[in-house]
């Protein structure tokens, strides 16, 4: 168990997962590993939010607005190197997971949702179960998929 107290969100963070451990919040995984931070997953995502001049609720806030989603919207953090991260329950959750979608392999985790155990697909091959049921899952990447299509406009 590596532990990285300073971890900074970046285009490498795939995902975010809220764990239950005396000392630690939250396990990172990075394309070059996995940490984990006494951090919760919305303490990194609001310094990360922070980072790119937002605060974690403006961004939640101006995509429900824009986009008109009512529950669990995508969070953009940095519009330029699209940092949309999907959330799997209400961003508010403790419980909530976070995932990257620049490292999702949509294609993959779509045509596997028929599964009864929902796994989340990535770009370099590795994969993670998820509690999202099919039609949450689909929903969700459909959401993250419309901002990200509305950014590259």
């Amino acid at each position: 168990m590596e532990v990285n107290e300073n971890y900074v969100i970046n285009v490498d963070t795939k995902v975010l997962k809220p764990v239950q451990h005396f000392q630690y919040q939250t396990k990172i995984v990075d394309a070059k590993g996995e940490y984990y931070s006494t951090k919760t997953c919305k303490e990194l995502l609001m310094e990360s939010c922070i980072q790119h001049l937002t605060t974690f609720e403006g961004a939640l806030y101006a995509v429900r607005k824009r986009f008109g989603f009512t529950k669990e919207p995508p969070l953009v953090i940095d519009k330029a190197n699209e940092l949309i991260v999907i959330p799997t329950k209400s961003p508010t959750s403790h419980l909530c997971s976070w995932y990257f979608l620049s490292h999702i392999d949509v294609t993959q985790t779509l045509s596997s949702s028929k599964q009864a155990s929902q796994i989340i697909y990535f770009h370099d091959q590795t994969h993670l179960p998820t509690s999202l049921s099919r039609h949450s899952l689909k929903e969700k990447l459909s959401k993250a998929l419309t901002v990200q299509h509305d950014i590259r406009k």
